[in-house]
Order: C-alpha cells, then structure tokens, then sequence
C-alpha cells in the first residue's frame, strides 16, 4: 500500500535526510545537505509498504508558501510517487489557505511539475552546482489528474 504522512520526530527526519543526500548528494552531485530539520519546514514521506520511497518538503515564510527538496528514490521513479509528494505537500498549502505555492525546478524537471500546473517564472539561474527554473502554481489552476488527457 502507498502512503504519505508528515513527519517531525528525529527518527523520521533521519529517513529525510537520508533520502535526500541519497538523491541530490550523490546521485545528482548538488552541494547540499544538512539542513534539513528547520524549524520552518513541514516535512513529508512517501511509502511504499513500510519502505520509505521518497520525501519533500514545503517552507512558509509568512508571505510564501515554497515546495523545495522532492526526491523520489530511483526505484520507484516512473511510478508515480514523485507526483504523490507533490500533492500532498500542495494539500496541506491549500488547507492553509495558500493560492499560491512556489518552487525552484531542477533542469529536466520542468515539464514534471508541469503537469500537475506548475508554470515557469523568470529565468533559470545557478545554484549548489545545478540549474534551476522558478515554478509557481496557482492553487486555483492545479490540473486534477497528472495522468488524464486535457
């Protein structure tokens, strides 16, 4: 069975951690890491029975709601738990009253984010070794189905 949850306790956020510096670390090579635990972030797993298959994160600052850190682990990439995670991290948004929600895409995500009404903004711009186009969703514009023909 899939399923998502939040998480906050240590052990939890040790498997976050652990799935990003897997992804963005040392498959993709980013500078990143380390700071996962902020205060200011809701942090999220996906499962795939009791095996954790991918994680994100969402940050509000006061002003703006920002998706950052989804990773899917390769062996359940195509399956759709990417596009799971960035559901339910737009589902909490939107509970909290978000129109908006923010993200930086990494290069060749782009059209991932997509299809779930993600629309780029500004120019892409270097960052922690890779390159990254700002993305925002207006929450009223979501596309339903990732997967339904438009």
């Amino acid at each position: 069975m899939v399923f998502g949850r939040f998480v906050s306790n240590p052990e939890d956020l040790k498997t976050v951690q652990k799935i990003a510096d897997q992804v963005f670390v040392e498959e993709l090579g980013l500078k990143t890491g380390g700071a996962m635990a902020d205060a200011f972030c809701l942090h999220a797993l996906v499962y795939d029975g009791d095996a954790p298959a991918g994680m994100g994160r969402m940050m509000y600052d006061g002003d703006r709601f920002t998706i950052a850190d989804v990773a899917v682990l390769p062996q359940y990439r195509g399956q759709k738990y990417g596009d799971f995670m960035v559901r339910l991290l737009i589902d909490k948004g939107m509970m909290a009253n978000a129109q908006e929600i923010d993200l930086d895409a990494l290069a060749g995500t782009e059209s991932f984010f997509g299809t779930i009404g993600f629309e780029a903004q500004g120019v892409p711009y270097e960052s922690l070794g890779g390159t990254w186009q700002p993305m925002l969703l207006k929450t009223d514009r979501i596309h339903k189905c990732s997967g339904c023909a438009r």
